[in-house]
């Protein structure tokens, strides 16, 4: 289903004059599909709107997803051999068989669309949505508020907001935009330099009373928490940057190979297990829950690269009497944070 809203928080369309937050700047009128929405009403709905990407919502209007022309086309090779290209197939080979084509274009958004999605808070400053864009290269993202998808930001905006901060350059200036600007600013200072040497700074002497040492102890301590802060955050989105890289990610042959040549080395040293491989507990569709209390249908819960690993396990060594086991580890503030996959073998 697809869904537009005139403004998805109730906000007028009209910007802001003061362009400060994700909030300030965001495009309100979303349009959006909901999960079961087919790869053909996307491919319409972009065509139609003129807009390269849209967030896929579930039934409750909770963000899942985004899509956009890069998922649908392909964005290298792996995808291309992986979804067929079908864009190009028909552009290149002409029109495919028809129930071949028909399954292809009739496939749910969600067999597509990129999740988890990287989003950003409506308060967050203009230089935060900046380092979003530079770290974690994407186009736009969607604007959250109270845990609802309230907007999206895109890197125009960001230009358009970062443009109005730029004041006009003077009128007889022979240069034009930022170049003006700074080539007077240059020659300002040569001016102030040619006329008088600088005067000498006036030192003050801080004040020595209790007063002022506990201001600055009390600052010290708002510093350190508003670091801590910061650091926290920037654990979160680490974390969320990991797990989509992970979702996408594949284990080929060469890598299974030589992780069980690996395994084969731990065995001849006398270990009876041997650790395939490590990942954040978001990446399991339960955060981890079920591994926590030894539910038995755990794997169900495995996705992206993870996923694979059972697979591989299930197809070419549990036939062979090797064992699967997977444990929580790695804890942050008393909080587990990876989930370990281990090879075992004998008792």
């Amino acid at each position: 289903m697809i869904r537009q809203s005139s403004s998805a928080s109730e906000e007028p369309l009209a910007v802001t004059p003061t362009l400060e937050t994700a909030g300030d700047l965001m495009t309100t009128a979303i349009v959006s599909v909901t999960i079961g929405t087919s790869v053909r009403d996307v491919a319409r709905l972009l065509l139609e709107k003129r807009i390269s990407a849209v967030p896929v919502l579930g039934a409750d209007q909770k963000l899942l997803g985004m899509v956009s022309e890069g998922d649908l086309v392909g964005r290298n090779d792996v995808d291309r051999v992986a979804r067929r290209d079908w864009w190009l197939t028909l552009l290149v080979d002409g029109p495919p068989a028809a129930e071949s084509f028909e399954a292809l274009v009739s496939r749910p958004v969600e067999q597509v669309m990129r999740a988890p999605v990287m989003t950003i808070e409506a308060r967050a400053p203009l230089h935060e949505i900046a380092e979003m864009f530079c770290v974690y290269d994407v186009k736009r993202l969607p604007v959250m508020r109270g845990g609802r998808i309230v907007g999206i930001v895109s890197r125009s905006d960001l230009v358009r907001a970062m443009a109005s901060k730029v004041p006009p350059p003077a009128a007889k200036a022979s240069l034009g935009g930022l170049a003006s600007m700074f080539a007077g600013m240059m020659k300002s200072e040569s001016r102030q330099s040619a006329a008088a040497p600088p005067a000498a700074p006036v030192v003050v002497a801080p004040a020595t009373t209790a007063e002022a040492f506990l201001t600055l102890m009390t600052a010290s301590k708002q510093t350190g928490q508003n670091e801590a802060v910061a650091a926290k955050d920037h654990a979160k989105q680490e974390l969320q940057r990991q797990v989509t890289a992970l979702l996408q990610e594949h284990i080929d042959t060469p890598a299974w190979t030589a992780l069980l040549e690996r395994a084969r080395a731990a065995a001849a040293l006398g270990e009876n297990s041997f650790e395939l491989t490590r990942f954040p507990c978001d990446l399991c569709s339960d955060g981890g829950r079920k591994i926590d209390v030894a539910e038995t249908d755990w794997p169900t819960t495995l996705r992206g690269e993870a996923a694979e690993f059972y697979t591989r396990w299930e197809r070419d060594l549990r036939p062979a009497k090797f064992g699967l086991s997977a444990q929580l580890v790695d804890y942050i503030d008393g909080i587990p944070s990876n989930v370990a996959l281990s090879l075992t073998w004998g008792a």
